[in-house]
């Protein structure tokens, strides 16, 4: 199975590339909308909260070399594995370091899907979603600030990973990466803030918000064609 996925994957790579880049102008807009439409209120006063204390812990503590980066080697390197099992590879270890990176161990090759996984996916927000999505947003107090800093997170190491020298990249090649990054980070971005704001609901409202303007997007270029 493993093996029909990768070769589909393959298939794929250039056409989702393709499609991520022109998609960029339209979850922006989408975004943007979800932004302008937040209210700051009571309901999403904890994820704020959260967003705020680990942006001044980052700055204060975490950003420092001496406190060392195993944690966020670790979250990356589950990612990898995430996507691995989801493509039905089997992981085997998985070694993580104080400070000198990690590295895990796939079976049967490997897929784009698995290398740009940490540079765009959220790993930590989705447990943390799904406890606010079954249990409602005032059902597990603790859950929203720690999605919002789970939030934060995931931009600072995001942006901090994200350069020439990651073999990940490198592996999947700058140029896709370059055009399905953007998008990717925006599409997950914006889906965790509309998730924050108004729960499953607006979430599903933003992708629909983030379709349709594609779509009279390519209408409107259609039109000179």
């Amino acid at each position: 199975m493993a093996t029909v996925i990768d070769a589909w994957l393959r298939f794929i790579k250039w056409p989702v590339a393709i499609v991520f880049i022109t998609l960029v102008p339209a979850v922006g807009m989408a975004v943007i909308a979800e932004i302008g439409a937040w209210r700051f209120g009571a309901e999403n006063l904890g994820f704020l909260w959260g967003m705020m204390g680990y942006a001044a812990a980052d700055w204060l503590v975490f950003r420092k070399r001496s406190v060392g980066d195993a944690f966020s080697t670790l979250e990356h390197e589950l990612t990898h594995a995430v996507f691995a099992w989801l493509t039905f590879h089997r992981v085997s270890s998985l070694r993580v370091t104080w400070n000198q990176g990690g590295s895990i161990r796939i079976h049967g090759g490997s897929n784009w899907l698995i290398s740009i996984g940490p540079y765009w996916f959220p790993t930590l927000c989705i447990p943390l979603m799904l406890v606010l999505g079954f249990s409602g947003h005032g059902g597990a107090e603790w859950a929203a600030p720690a999605l919002g800093a789970a939030y934060v997170y995931h931009h600072i190491t995001t942006w901090r990973e994200t350069h020439a020298a990651q073999t990940d990249l490198q592996e999947t090649g700058f140029l896709f990466a370059w055009c399905f990054l953007p998008t990717a980070n925006l599409l997950s971005s914006g889906l965790i803030l509309a998730f924050a704001g108004g729960g499953a609901g607006q979430s599903l409202a933003f992708i629909l918000r983030t379709w349709e303007t594609y779509l009279a997007m390519l209408l409107a270029m259609a039109k000179y064609f």
